[in-house]
């Protein structure tokens, strides 16, 4: 497109700004105005000026060509719109991180809002949109369309398999056969739990992470070629534990939970690889090293080798024993690491992150993340010290109850800094089907009364006779973070992300708004467990909760397959009226 074809110097100047009113100010700049009634052609008014007319047109086209830019794509333009009218701006997105973010037919997601949340610089992400969207609207054919990495559910839909077969579901057939007075062995309820842990909450996020953290660190979409290995040696590591250690009274039991410990140790570490790798690869100006996400990400990490180190012992440990229990001292510690370590790190630099985004609330207060991960540091080290080899008891639960305190107490600084429970909206903030931030809140509510109830816990056992530190409260507080928190927050967060991803719009919003709920009451069942040290009727009513958890992961699986479904698209309403942008984003851009 030629400075000529658009701007003809034998056109009057009125003419001209009658056509183009946006660069007016242009002209104004070379003393050219309407005086006279603008009768004159542009090439006669440069002459009067002493100004040489193919310097006049050429800023004249540059001043179009901005305004056009900004008409082509605004701010309040979505992801999938930009994509559609404009391929050419596909590579720009991935080289930005978007990749196939709000793809064909994904929600209407506004460019300002997505780089808000992947923090870019707004000005020279929408320059570099539109320079590509101008190429695109001038080529005389469509450009081609660049392969974006896509969205893989092969981790997601992993991780509720096992939750559904070794997990929740095993967890549930344990409950009700403890409350109908049979007896579940200790390696029953500890494949469940390891099922649970790292075939549901730490398979999940994986898959999460190595699909977005890349784009959250301004990398771009980029393929981890340790992301299938990773993902099948945990996936495999899960069922050969739950088939092994049962069978630890034979030689392939014990053979086979200690491959089990290899393959989940393997994929821990090319999942670390593959995180620190991409923290040493963070976009300069983007991210210093001190940012709070890059620090809990890395600190998360960190925990999540420390607790892959105690299940690799326990598979050495049970391959040399011929037993089906691995010891308290090599459980606990992997519960601890990988629980109130590994994840609650994962989220808190998730949550300072993108949650702030989704509810609108803003950045926390001034020092909250630096407060919540000392805290979080200080927690695991106390914890596994308790279970040093030969350590007197008395030190052991000081230790032990100081640990617990620590993470607890993060949690509570946190909540505070943030404001996740009680701030309003101060900023735009994007609504989505499902009201998936309702359940965001819920889940963080459930954190903060954990974390009141393990301090409860200790503070009592400590000043008190009540043996408040015993198993079926530890158990119940613990429930609570792994359904009432983990578990919600893993689902609000999917039908918040997941549409995004994978560019399909959520299939039932009221089947999200049951599954909320079935997961808050599964999680106050298993809280009876409080008065049912007092009265058994409490703990065979709670021995149900099992079914609402399974019943909820059941409707969320099935919510998640629909929305994923390919082919599936929106039908727009016939003779209905486009929608409005939702807003144009306010949020700081740092």
């Amino acid at each position: 497109m030629s400075a000529q074809a658009v701007f003809d110097p034998r056109l009057p100047v009125k003419e001209i700004l009658a056509r183009f009113p946006d660069v007016r100010s242009v002209l104004a700049a070379y003393g050219i105005d309407t005086c006279c009634g603008g009768e004159h052609p542009l090439e006669q008014a440069c002459a009067a000026k002493s100004v040489p007319v193919a310097e006049v047109l050429r800023d004249l086209e540059s001043a179009h060509r901005v305004a056009e830019a900004q008409n082509l794509v605004p701010p309040t333009m979505s992801v999938r719109e930009a994509r559609r009218r404009f391929p050419a701006t596909i590579p720009v997105f991935t080289r930005y991180g978007l990749g196939n973010c709000g793809g064909d037919e994904g929600p209407e997601e506004p460019l300002a809002w997505f780089a808000t949340v992947h923090r870019l610089p707004l000005e020279d992400f929408l320059r570099d949109v539109r320079e590509a969207a101008i190429a695109d609207a001038a080529a005389a054919l469509p450009a081609p369309r660049a392969a974006a990495a896509p969205f893989s559910p092969h981790f997601i839909l992993g991780s509720l398999f096992l939750t559904l077969t070794l997990g929740a579901t095993t967890g549930t057939i344990n409950l009700l056969r403890i409350a109908a007075g049979g007896e579940v062995p200790i390696s029953h309820r500890q494949i469940h739990g390891h099922a649970q842990v790292l075939g549901f909450a730490a398979l999940f996020l994986m898959g999460i992470a190595y699909h977005a953290l890349p784009r959250i660190l301004g990398i771009g979409a980029l393929r981890s070629a340790s992301a299938r290995p990773a993902f099948w040696m945990m996936f495999a590591g899960v069922i050969l534990r739950n088939i092994g250690q049962p069978l630890g009274f034979y030689s392939i039991g014990r053979v086979l939970s200690l491959v089990s410990a290899g393959l989940e140790a393997v994929s821990v570490l090319l999942f670390a690889r593959f995180v620190f790798a991409l923290l040493a690869r963070v976009r300069a100006g983007k991210y210093d090293p001190s940012d709070p996400i890059l620090r809990f990400v890395r600190w998360g990490t960190i925990f999540f080798v420390a607790a892959i180190a105690f299940v690799a012992a326990q598979g050495v440990w049970l391959a040399g024993h011929i037993e089906t229990a691995a010891p308290g001292s090599l459980t606990e510690p992997f519960y601890f690491a990988a629980l109130y370590g590994f994840l609650l790190a994962w989220i808190y630099g998730f949550g300072n992150r993108v949650v702030s985004m989704f509810l609108g609330v803003g950045p926390a207060a001034r020092g909250t993340p630096e407060a919540t991960l000392a805290l979080q540091i200080g927690a695991l080290p106390l914890f596994l010290a308790s279970y040093i080899p030969g350590i007197a008891l008395r030190p052991a639960l000081f230790l032990r109850d100081s640990g617990l305190a620590l993470a607890a107490l993060s949690a509570l600084v946190y909540l505070a800094g943030n404001g996740f429970l009680w701030r309003r909206a101060a900023f735009p903030a994007m609504r989505a089907p499902g009201a998936p931030t309702a359940a965001i809140r819920c889940a963080f509510g459930c954190l903060g009364l954990w974390a009141l109830l393990e301090l409860a816990a200790v503070v009592l056992s400590r000043v008190t006779a009540i043996p408040a530190q015993n198993l079926w409260w530890s158990d119940a507080a613990r429930h609570l973070f792994t359904v009432g928190f983990l578990t919600l927050l893993i689902v609000g967060m999917s039908l918040r992300i997941l549409p995004v991803f994978s560019g399909k719009p959520l299939w039932s919003p009221r089947l999200a708004y049951v599954t909320y709920a079935l997961l808050l009451a599964g999680a106050g069942m298993r809280l009876l467990q409080y008065p049912a040290a007092f009265h058994p009727v409490f703990y065979r009513i709670g021995s149900w909760m099992g079914v609402p958890v399974v019943v909820a992961l059941l409707l969320f699986t099935f919510n998640l397959m629909r929305t994923m479904k390919p082919g599936r698209s929106r039908t727009p309403t016939r003779g209905a009226a486009p929608r409005p942008p939702a807003f144009v984003s306010t949020l700081p851009v740092r």
